[in-house]
């Protein structure tokens, strides 16, 4: 049996995608990953394949010309554009098409637009994919919300499974080694880390408002940040941010780095940090995949007070939560966790590590992404 992934955005090495879908599926099937960029891997199963797309508007057909080749049993479409090329495939081939939707795609595409547009792309947005739901043969969403809300709760336990963005178990063992990139990172300590997209909605300017008022009492505290700025507006401001307020021996950047080596960075750090802004519906439906990743590497979470991490983190004794968006607010949490001592500290990363073991790991899905295979195979 063959399995195609196919995207037009992410990364062949994308954590969701190779690390945890195609390893998986790997066990049943001869996988594929297909994209327009990232790493190439004809060696191995699962298999890495970058289409020959010469601009961005050529992939979809790029795509869909490479799985003619392979002549795929099963194609997972991950974005709402690929799963037209999927059920063209499906006519020309007999294949089956699952889609793996892991993103609110209307409210994420409709945040572009000003008030009143932004409700009528979102609708808009929405009942394409809606139609797009009913003519796959199964889905794979990563919380229920997305679920419903494609479905309008008409789901099909045999058609429809959820399949969380939970870690991998061990998924640092293997990154000892050190990228010459990194190498002067990893001889230095930090007291927080952030790693994902930095915007505003996800607190970046928050939280260099709050690393002002935390100098005073801690001098030598250090943030990490990784990862990629949503546009070059948010990147200004950050830059100049971080020069007016004198944060430059506080806060560090470093731009994306695969997957298999953030855990060089977090077992660097003491707190993972997810700040977000709690009046972003789509922000606040589910956990990041990064709040998890903390949990695995042993880092309490620092994050805002809503019914859900409410529930994850204040529940379990994993971390703190600020009661605001507010950079005082978020600071005030910090300093709390900063004050823990060295036993308290290290109860609550033990704590971190065995809920991440137990309850919240990708190898525990497997059961349920093997049976949709068999029953559409």
């Amino acid at each position: 049996m063959k399995i195609c992934i196919i995207s037009n955005s992410h990364l062949t090495s994308d954590v969701r995608l190779y690390h945890k879908l195609a390893q998986s599926l790997a066990q049943k099937a001869e996988t594929y990953v297909l994209s327009g960029k990232g790493m190439i891997n004809k060696e191995s199963n699962p298999f890495q394949i970058i289409v020959d797309a010469e601009s961005p508007n050529k992939i979809l057909p790029a795509l869909y010309r490479e799985c003619l080749r392979l002549k795929p049993d099963i194609v997972i479409p991950v974005e709402p554009l690929t799963v037209p090329v999927a059920l063209l495939l499906r006519r020309r081939l007999g294949c089956r098409v699952v889609w793996d939707i892991h993103e609110f795609f209307a409210h994420a595409h409709s945040e572009r637009y000003q008030v009143p547009l932004r409700y009528f792309m979102r609708f808009a947005y929405l009942m394409y994919q809606r139609v797009l739901a009913r003519r796959v043969d199964g889905i794979i969403a990563v919380n229920q919300g997305i679920l419903h809300q494609l479905l309008s709760g008409k789901i099909s336990p045999k058609k429809h499974i959820v399949l969380p963005n939970y870690p991998v178990a061990g998924v640092w063992e293997n990154s000892q080694d050190v990228p010459h990139g990194l190498s002067d990172l990893c001889k230095m300590r930090f007291d927080l880390i952030y790693i994902g997209g930095i915007s505003k909605d996800r607190g970046i300017l928050q939280l260099l408002k709050a690393a002002t008022l935390l100098k005073k009492d801690y001098p030598l505290l250090r943030i990490l940040i990784v990862g990629k700025f949503a546009n070059e507006g948010i990147q200004r401001e950050f830059n100049n941010s971080v020069s007016n307020y004198n944060l430059n021996r506080t806060i560090f950047y470093q731009e994306w780095i695969p997957a298999d080596k953030v855990g060089l960075l977090l077992q660097r750090s003491r707190f993972g940090i997810w700040f977000f802004n709690p009046s972003n519906w789509r922000m606040r439906q589910g956990p990041s995949l990064k709040v998890l990743e903390y949990l695995a590497a042993g880092l309490p979470v620092i994050s805002i007070k809503t019914s859900l991490m409410q529930g994850l983190i204040h529940h379990n004794e994993l971390g703190a939560l600020s009661p605001s968006f507010r950079a005082r607010d978020i600071a005030q949490t910090i300093i709390k966790m900063l004050r823990l001592s060295d036993e308290e500290y290290a109860a609550m990363s033990a704590r971190c590590v065995d809920i991440s073991q137990t309850r919240f790991v990708w190898e525990s899905l497997e059961p349920a992404l093997f049976g949709l295979i068999d029953r559409l195979s």
